[in-house]
């Protein structure tokens, strides 16, 4: 079995919530050693936070928390302490890169600014994650997914014309953030180890990550940037149709067969004929009553007489767009996912044994060696003794003094 790529990468994890634990643990998932830092008695926010195992809220359950932090080793130390600071700078020495997402100056406050820290670590590599980054007006703005979306713009475009805009459901900015702050860690890292370059002070804001994220979102900045042109939101009969979510006799698909696809939908439904019909094509495609006529008589009648594989491999054959709306417990027996080996089970101590997503890349034997699950997600201080004692030299009852005084 091939060694991990970043096996030889230690890295200090002083992160909570989503966006700097899943920078952290995309790291550690490619073998680098990461150990987390944790808050002495609740820890990371995350594991307070669902799913729970028979929804039975726990600390050592949680199921963001076990997924966010697989590979790492955790420790707890409270740094607001002069001690959990002396410490940190100790634990510092010997590693390569420090990612945290406090808000922006709270590790200064403690002592514990970049600056401070390569006076201990003169190579260090540190990620800072906030909302808006370290610097400008909005630095010390508060914000969530439904804010930060709001103001990237994107969101101006969801939802009916004449309601309110709409949020994109789930928190995939956060995790977006993540992304992008382990890829621009790894550009420093490598920057230092083979350019020579020296230590490095990663700035990762939530809001411009959102803002350069590969969506429609930069269609419509560069059209924007070009003409001057605003994108508006647009009724369901401006877009033509078929378009959209549709039943069939179990379940449903979505499938794109419209505007300028319209002749392969007509040869699909076994009517040809109907792709000049000036009824349906060309400005028949914007004809509120043609719709009606199509869905009505041709298309739900065709839909009900195929499960919804049937209609998408159809479509398919045709070359239209088309895919099954899977429920996520069909997703999960997927026989694509299983053929490339995608989903992973995990033992954890308290939480039991379940089903974590794998590495999103191909089923090749070297790549599948590069991301590996070694251990599940720590308990709260479960390497206390490990790190404390077996690296840094403390003895057993410097730590019983250190626990009694809360410190770790």
């Amino acid at each position: 079995m091939l060694d991990q790529p970043l096996v030889d990468i230690k890295v200090l994890d002083l992160t909570h919530y989503i966006p700097g634990p899943y920078c952290t643990k995309l790291l550690a998932d490619f073998g680098a050693e990461v150990i987390k830092v944790e808050k002495p008695g609740t820890g990371d926010l995350a594991r307070r936070m669902g799913p729970f195992p028979d929804d039975v809220p726990h600390p050592e359950k949680s199921g963001l928390f076990l997924h966010l932090n697989t590979n790492k080793l955790g420790v707890t130390l409270d740094l607001r302490t002069d001690t959990g600071q002396k410490i940190l700078k100790e634990l510092v020495k010997d590693i390569d890169i420090l990612v945290e997402n406090f808000r922006p100056g709270v590790m200064a406050s403690w002592g514990l600014s970049y600056e401070e820290l390569c006076e201990v670590n003169p190579n260090l590599i540190m990620t800072s994650i906030s909302n808006f980054g370290q610097n400008g007006p909005y630095r010390d703005f508060k914000g969530t997914e439904l804010t930060l979306f709001a103001m990237g713009g994107r969101m101006n475009s969801f939802g009916l014309p004449d309601r309110e805009p709409l949020k994109l459901g789930g928190v995939q900015h956060q995790y977006q953030a993540g992304n992008c702050a382990a890829m621009a860690t790894m550009f420093a890292y490598y920057g230092r180890r083979y350019g020579d370059v020296g230590s490095q002070y990663i700035d990762v804001s939530i809001y411009e990550t959102i803002m350069a994220s590969y969506n429609s979102r930069m269609q419509n900045l560069t059209t924007y940037a070009y003409t001057g042109e605003r994108v508006v939101r647009l009724s369901d009969s401006s877009a033509g149709y078929p378009i959209g979510w549709f039943p069939t006799k179990d379940g449903y698909v979505n499938i794109t067969g419209n505007t300028y696809m319209w002749p392969r939908t007509a040869a699909m439904l076994g009517h040809p004929e109907l792709a000049d019909d000036p009824r349906f094509a060309k400005e028949g495609q914007f004809n509120p009553d043609s719709c009606d006529e199509f869905l009505t008589t041709m298309w739900y009648p065709w839909l009900m007489e195929r499960t919804a594989l049937e209609a998408v491999e159809e479509a398919q054959k045709h070359g239209l767009l088309a895919a099954v709306f899977n429920t996520i417990d069909r997703v999960v027996e997927v026989e694509q996912f299983k053929v490339r080996g995608f989903f992973q089970e995990v033992a954890h101590p308290e939480a039991g044994k379940f089903t974590y997503l794998g590495a999103p890349f191909g089923p090749y034997k070297a790549a599948r060696d590069w991301w590996r699950i070694r251990y599940p997600a720590p308990l709260l201080g479960q390497h206390n003794e490990e790190i404390y004692c077996g690296r840094l030299g403390y003895a057993k009852e410097d730590l019983l003094r250190l626990c009694e005084q809360h410190i770790i």
